[in-house]
C-alpha cells in the first residue's frame, strides 16, 4: 500500500494523528514532495475548518498549518501546480496562514499567469468572481464543465487525495450550474 492509500485511511476513519504523523514522515523523507506538502496543508486545514477537535489540539494543528504553508510557499512558491492548489487551500483557511482573502486569491491567479491554458486554474480565475452576474456564472459553469471532460485535469485531481476530491465536486457543482446534485 503506498503513502496516499494508508492516508486515505487514516482520514476515512478519521485518525489525524496518523495522518500527520504519516505526512510528516514522507516530508521528512522527500523534502521536495509537492503531493505530501498539499495533502498536509489541507488535511490540517480540514480539520481546523471541518472538524471537533480539542482547543489544545485546534492550537497545535493551527501552528502546524502555518509552519507547513510557510515551508512548502519556501519550496513551491514558482510552481503553478503548487500555487493553485495551496490558493485553494488558503482560500479557505486565510485566517490560519496569515493571509488576507485577496492574498489566497492572488495565489491561485498566479498560477493561472503561470500556465494560463489549464482549464482547473481557468475555472478558479472564474470562480473568484461576483456569482451575482450571470455572466460570471456562465463563465465558471462552462470552464467546469470542460475541466470535467478533459483526462489531464480528472488524472491530475486524483493524484491529489481529497483535495483533489473536494476539487472534483466543486467542479461538478458549477458545471450544473451551480444546482446542488
Amino acid at each position: 500500500m503506498n503513502w496516499k492509500e494508508q492516508l486515505l485511511k487514516f482520514e476515512q476513519n478519521k485518525n489525524w494523528k496518523s495522518a500527520f504523523d504519516l505526512l510528516q514522515t514522507i516530508i521528512s523523507k522527500e523534502s521536495s514532495n509537492l503531493d505530501a506538502y498539499l495533502s498536509m496543508n489541507y488535511l490540517l486545514m480540514n480539520v481546523l475548518v471541518e472538524e471537533n477537535y480539542d482547543a489544545d489540539e485546534g492550537e497545535f494543528y493551527a501552528s502546524m498549518l502555518k509552519k507547513y504553508f510557510v515551508e512548502s510557499y519556501e519550496i513551491f512558491s514558482q510552481v503553478p501546480e503548487y500555487l493553485f492548489f495551496i490558493g485553494k487551500i488558503a482560500c479557505m483557511s486565510e485566517w490560519y496562514v496569515d493571509l488576507k482573502i485577496e492574498e489566497a486569491q492572488n495565489l491561485i491567479r498566479r498560477a493561472h499567469h503561470l500556465d494560463p491554458k489549464n482549464f482547473l486554474y481557468e475555472w478558479a480565475a472564474y470562480s473568484d468572481l461576483n456569482m451575482g452576474d450571470s455572466i460570471n456564472v456562465e463563465g465558471v459553469t462552462d470552464y467546469s464543465k470542460k475541466a470535467l471532460r478533459d483526462t489531464a485535469v480528472l488524472e491530475q485531481l486524483r493524484t491529489k487525495g481529497s483535495l483533489g476530491k473536494y476539487l472534483e465536486n466543486a467542479l461538478t457543482y458549477w458545471a450544473s450550474g451551480g444546482v446542488p446534485q
